[in-house]
């Protein structure tokens, strides 16, 4: 009887080959694999004809779904290769690490650290994923013999040896050795996975396994050398907590998701170079410029083959220079730097990202198990054509297409449930007809697909009534009419009607005029939007109305006794609500009691300058007041008897997103660039952050024609002057050249200028 140990580097395809040639070598019939026991059954699957890598085993726990782990494996992963072997070749295979049920029992320390992340990581992953930290052992090594890859140090020291008599098993024996010198103090968590592999490595001993091969973590040989009497090791693992119950699947993954930019970081930076440098048969850094010569032309960047020629040349020299037997990443990476991208960064990142990352999402068979949501949007996918990519994709949808409008409403229902796939952008279309969505299909999706089920066993059941629980658990009447547009857009009627029910109770009874205001905005969109999706919104309208009213009725008051903070917050109020009510516009009545608010705010005596400012802003807008009245209005709020503090919050919300009144309105400008001119010295520099802010809300070409302007102003013209009077230095002559072509353009007969 023999148990070898095989201490690999994870996701390396150095390791990954010697494992196949060591496995080879050995003819073993047991191999034992770093992993979680729970996915045993899941094994045979590594052999299925449409399980295409990088993929990852998902373990969770069913009582919390959000207490999950995943190990992925790529290709070039060592794991991969040996299950896949031993699967093919019928040789029996299991895994060996501690059980996630015991690790899934415990309570976290922090809420947000409530899941497991696969063993061996050295890189930490975002909430709710947990990493183990630790210095990988092959890179440390490397690191110490002056490698900055670990890969090029196993293929130079390993697989490259001149002499070709150091064989697979010679060469992890050696690595045994170095790990046994290198190896820190295990952590009281090392001690109880190494404990129970130990375990299964007794058990296949005692069911007389002749030949058993172990593939783990180099870390982990030193500890797994020694087998030991076995009572040491049930002492440990009784200390362990009673095993939670799980479920095991295999979820898709992406080369990405390996990298440690990704945050689910798997210990490698270039998991596309490793994936070329396990599949390449041979010319290694000819293909792997040929990739790059290809990406680039497809980009419409000249590349040619002088250019791969020279580039090939230069990282053969830098390899030679260092004393190496191949040319590596870092050699390859500056010879493209150099010659293709001539020294710039900027190609280099397309490099980065396509190739030396790459952006490879992975296949699983369609019976793998699965939780039944699950497999409902698999299903959906596939019917609609819509099945993801890797990497972020856009896709431009015409609601006025079935099929279009079908992925339109998956994807809010998705996003309903949490599940971020695609992000509504701004369409570039024309009308309301078109979405532009920003797709990024992420593999822990997969864990919130488990945690969403427990809403339904369908994409629109659970969304339904995910939407129904939002609703009803809302805190404001702003979160009911956010909830009611998401069904809307999600076209859930079996939701919508309850949740109408309760916005409309809730509306009767909430006093609070911030809360209407802030309620309102989701309603005006969703009945702008819904009409092309077919949908009857006669109640929506209803409530809107009504909102509308008493809005209006108690917004004057609200206005009222706010300090600065206050007050601008109950701008943006006006501002969305104003917005909202132009939306809406069928209800005159409604529309009328808001301008009369608006009126009440501009008047009242005390009112905070900057509402007063900004109500009659919107009302001159609403054609409400004309330009005479304007500047009347502005002539008082700017004598020298209002403190310039105040005046400037006034100009504040008259002028904020409206350079153009002061560009097109000399008596405003006037009466500005007088105001300026008159205040104290003492007080100036109080007043000018407030006038910093007004004007940087301005256009860059809006605020230079200010400045032009105000310095032809000369003295500024008094209030009572036309409002359409030209403006200084306005040269009537060169404006008359121009009015032929202006009358051509607008199909304007005649010559007279006017």
């Amino acid at each position: 009887m023999t148990v070898t140990l095989l201490g690999i580097r994870h996701h390396g395809p150095g390791s990954a080959r010697a494992v196949a040639a060591a496995l080879e070598e050995l003819n073993p019939d047991a191999i034992l694999i770093e992993g979680p026991p729970e996915a045993d059954a899941l094994i045979p699957l590594a052999a299925h004809p449409a399980m295409r890598p990088p993929v990852a085993l998902l373990v969770y726990a069913d009582a919390d779904p959000s207490r999950a782990g995943f190990w992925p494996f790529a290709e070039f992963s060592p794991e991969w290769v040996a299950m896949r072997l031993g699967v093919e070749s019928g040789i029996p295979v299991r895994f060996i690490d501690l059980p996630s049920g015991h690790r899934f029992a415990e309570v976290p320390e922090e809420p947000e650290e409530s899941v497991e992340s696969p063993p061996d990581e050295p890189e930490p992953a975002p909430d709710p994923i947990i990493q183990l930290h630790r210095t990988d052992p092959i890179a440390a090594l490397a690191t110490a013999a002056g490698y900055d890859d670990p890969e090029r140090w196993w293929e130079d020291v390993v697989e490259q040896r001149a002499d070709g008599t150091f064989s697979a098993l010679d060469s992890f024996a050696a690595i045994a050795d170095a790990m046994t010198v290198v190896r820190d103090k295990a952590r009281p968590e090392d001690e109880q996975r190494e404990a129970y592999m130990r375990q299964c490595i007794r058990e296949e001993i005692k069911a007389g396994r002749q030949r058993i091969a172990v593939i783990c973590g180099a870390f982990h040989v030193p500890a797994l050398a020694e087998i030991g009497p076995a009572a040491a090791d049930a002492k440990i693992l009784k200390e362990l907590p009673k095993k939670a119950k799980t479920t095991a699947t295999w979820v898709p993954w992406t080369h990405g998701r390996l990298s440690f930019r990704s945050g689910y970081g798997a210990g490698i930076e270039s998991p596309g170079w490793y994936h070329h440098l396990f599949t390449a048969p041979d010319l290694v850094v000819e293909r792997w410029l040929a990739r790059v010569a290809a990406l680039f032309r497809a980009e419409d960047l000249p590349v040619s083959s002088a250019h791969l020629i020279e580039a090939t040349r230069l990282a053969e020299t830098l390899a030679t220079l260092r004393g190496r037997t191949l040319a590596g990443l870092t050699e390859v990476t500056e010879a493209v730097q150099s010659v293709l991208c001539d020294g710039y960064d900027t190609q280099m990142a397309l490099v980065r990202d396509k190739l030396v990352i790459g952006e490879d999402l992975g296949e699983v068979p369609p019976d793998v198990p699965v939780v039944p949501l699950a497999a409902d949007l698999a299903r959906e996918q596939k019917r609609l054509r819509f099945a993801p990519k890797p990497g972020q994709t856009e896709a431009k949808l015409d609601l006025r297409k079935p099929n279009d409008g079908e992925k339109s409403r998956l994807l809010h229902r998705l996003n309903i449930l949490g599940i971020g796939w695609g992000t509504l952008g701004r369409s570039q279309g024309s009308g309301t007809f078109w979405e532009t969505w920003s797709l990024d299909w992420q593999p822990e999706f997969a864990v919130k697909l488990v945690e969403a089920a427990i809403w339904g066993t369908t994409v629109v059941t659970a969304a339904s009534a995910k939407s129904a629980d939002l609703a009803a658990n809302a805190e404001q009447l702003a979160g009911i009419t956010d909830v009611v547009e998401a069904c809307l857009l999600a076209d859930l009627p079996d939701a919508l009607d309850p949740i109408m029910t309760l916005l409309a109770d809730r509306a009767a009874v909430d006093t609070d005029v911030a809360h209407l205001a802030d309620a309102l905005p989701a309603l005006a969109r969703t009945l702008r939007y819904t009409d092309v999706r077919g949908t009857d919104t006669a109640a929506l309208r209803k409530v809107a109305d009504a909102l509308v009213v008493r809005i209006a009725l108690g917004f004057p008051q609200a206005c009222s006794g706010l300090d600065e903070d206050g007050a601008q917050q109950m701008r943006a109020r006006m501002d969305n609500t104003h917005h909202a009510i132009v939306t809406l516009l069928d209800d005159p009545a409604a529309t009328e009691e808001w301008h009369r608010a608006l009126r009440m705010v501009a008047d009242r005596e005390g009112m905070t300058g900057l509402l007063a400012g900004r109500a009659l802003r919107l009302l001159y807008d609403a054609s409400k007041i004309d330009g005479d009245e304007l500047n009347r209005r502005m002539g008082l709020a700017l004598t020298p008897g209002v403190p310039p503090a105040e005046a400037a919050a006034w100009l504040d919300g008259v002028l904020s997103g409206g350079a153009m009144l002061l560009i097109h309105d000399p008596v405003l400008l006037g009466l500005l660039d007088r105001w300026i001119a008159g205040i104290p010295a003492d007080t100036f520099t109080d007043v000018l952050p407030l006038l910093r802010r007004t004007f940087s809300n301005f256009e860059g070409p809006e605020r230079r024609k200010i400045g032009e302007l105000a310095r032809t102003v000369g003295s500024a013209p008094v209030a009572g002057v036309e409002a359409g009077a030209e403006p200084p230095g306005f040269d009537r002559a060169r404006a008359d050249r121009a009015l032929p072509v202006v009358r051509m353009l607008l199909g304007i007969k005649g010559e007279s200028d006017g």
